[in-house]
């Protein structure tokens, strides 16, 4: 017979003989509550007596052995309390309500003092989303004003409407070996999150209790988590994995790591980091998601999101800053949007931005593999972007962002674009076989193209190049790159062409082939004055 324990642990062997020894030394297993374990009347009742004797003793550990568990109500969960599903144990929705919440509806707990200190581990919570009765927009776990929270290896399945878990105003939240598997659109809801990091905004956005102070989420990590579909009749994968949709100017989520995870299928955003700042997104996969990561600032035209934390209208964003997306995997994208995009708006840029050592293996729908939009500070390095049906690095409105060290592969458009863009460099990106042109900028000043090597542009016949340069920039270098006209039928115009603009320096650059403009040259430069010399200029 197993060692009696003194208290369970997930994955424990669970034999009746150590049942019986934890029972004798738990005065909090539910069933000696009262509640039910054979799934045919409501257990709520007598779990909820448990979770008030661990709340009256100041904190202890709640115990759910093996079974179904009906739930007829809401259940509440205090401070410094662990309730702990053994292995076996189903909590089953019966109540077109919220699963469980910290504390009482009644609380005015503001900041992070409300109900703390609290462990939701194991076990199958079952919203039946499918089920008559149920199907309305429901919350399976929420947590408000709170600080130290763990919620481990259980699953989470079939969830109408709402979130799987909300932190809303939490620090020091762990999330970790959690399963999200489907979900049920009752109308209207097609962008929830299966994780919802929110703040204290408002009773819309956080139902359990106020106070609305706008604290928001510190310090969260969301780690070893998958996220998909359930398989059940009439659901489908989440719309959303991580991610949020509420904000207020002045305030923002920060610190939030999400690590490990694994996402499959996602409709829309894999993660939608809104309004974040010191954000890791880490060593993630995402398999035929719609799109695998969106950074976004405060959305300008969200006329609630861009009011103050007194409620007064602002119009207008904010930045946000210090991201890295760095070693994730992603493969066979949707056309939902963008493998990784970052977009910020007129008043509102995204600062210190690393993109790193990331693959992406194919989008869909003209969708590209990296997409940045009004960033300032961004490097994109060493990332393995294939057969992406848009470009492969697509930038605009950018400054002093860094492209250096990619290797793209049969982009369905352009390899890597950038306009209207300053004080940036596009350095040492290995470009095979575009449908477009290898490198192509716009505009823009102060941008240096160096050390690039291009192979097969223009693969789906166009007018296209190795590397081109149009629309009047100013101050651009161009030096040290290679174009070869590859193997495709359709070789492209030439190797390098500059169409217009001032200031231009190039020198250095490799552009011998047949290619098919007039003549066959691989360089066209009709800009004004360039200088081609290898020498100092002062």
């Amino acid at each position: 017979m197993a060692t009696p324990v003194e208290q369970w642990q997930p994955g424990m062997d669970l034999t009746a003989g150590r049942l019986e020894s934890m029972n004798q030394r738990s005065s909090f297993m539910v069933t000696n509550y009262g509640a039910d374990s054979s799934g045919s009347t409501d257990a709520a009742p007598g779990i909820q007596l448990a979770l008030n004797a661990a709340r009256d003793l100041g904190g202890a550990q709640v115990l759910v052995p093996p079974g179904v568990y009906l739930i007829g109500q809401t259940l509440r969960i205090y401070g410094n309390t662990r309730l702990t599903l053994m292995a076996g144990a189903e909590f089953r929705r019966n109540v077109a309500a919220t699963m469980i919440l910290n504390g009482d509806s009644g609380q005015t707990f503001g900041g992070y003092t409300g109900h703390s200190r609290i462990i939701i581990e194991g076990g199958l919570w079952n919203m039946r989303g499918t089920t008559p009765g149920l199907t309305g927009s429901a919350m399976c776990i929420s947590i408000g004003h709170a600080t130290d929270i763990v919620i481990r290896d259980l699953e989470i399945r079939d969830l109408p409407g709402f979130h799987g878990i909300e932190l809303n105003s939490t620090t020091h939240g762990t999330i970790s070996g959690c399963q999200f598997r489907g979900y049920v659109d009752p109308g209207g809801r097609d962008f929830s999150e299966a994780v919802q990091i929110d703040l204290a905004k408002s009773v819309g956005v956080f139902g359990g209790f106020g106070p609305y102070d706008h604290t928001p989420c510190e310090d969260i990590l969301i780690s070893g988590c998958h996220f998909g579909a359930s398989g059940t009749a009439g659901t489908t994968a989440w719309p959303r994995g991580v991610g949020s949709h509420s904000a207020t100017i002045g305030r923002w989520h920060r610190r939030i790591r999400i690590i490990g995870n694994s996402f499959e299928g996602i409709l829309q955003y894999a993660v939608s980091a809104y309004n974040y700042e010191d954000c890791t997104i880490v060593g993630n996969t995402f398999v035929s998601c719609g799109g695998a990561v969106r950074l976004r600032v405060v959305i300008l035209s969200d006329a609630e999101d861009t009011k103050d934390v007194n409620g007064n209208p602002t119009g207008a964003s904010q930045n946000m800053r210090n991201i890295a997306v760095v070693g994730n995997t992603m493969r066979s994208g949707g056309g939902y949007d963008h493998a990784i995009i970052a977009l910020g708006e007129t008043s509102g840029t995204i600062l210190n931005l690393s993109v790193v050592g990331n693959t992406i293996d194919g989008t869909t729908a003209n969708q590209a593999g990296v997409r940045l939009d009004r960033v300032s500070r961004a490097t994109v390095a060493d990332n393995i972007i294939a057969n992406t049906a848009g470009s492969g690095i697509s930038t605009e409105n950018q400054n002093n962002t860094i492209l250096n060290g990619n290797v793209i592969w049969t982009s369905g458009a352009h390899g890597i674009t950038m306009v209207t863009s300053d004080n940036s460099d596009i350095l040492g990106n290995h470009i095979r076989d575009p449908a477009s042109s290898g490198i192509l900028v716009q505009g823009g000043s102060d941008v240096q193209i160096r050390d690039n090597f291009v192979d097969g542009a223009n693969r789906v016949a166009s007018s296209a190049y190795g590397i081109r340069v149009s629309t009047n920039p100013v101050a651009i270098a161009i030096s040290g790159n290679k174009c070869r006209p590859g193997a495709s039928a359709t070789k492209a115009v030439r190797g390098l062409s500059i169409s217009s603009g001032t200031g231009i320096h190039r020198y250095g650059n490799d552009m011998r082939g047949t290619w098919s403009g007039a003549g066959g040259n691989g360089i066209d430069d009709l800009s004004t004055s360039p200088n081609t010399t290898a020498t100092d200029i002062g």
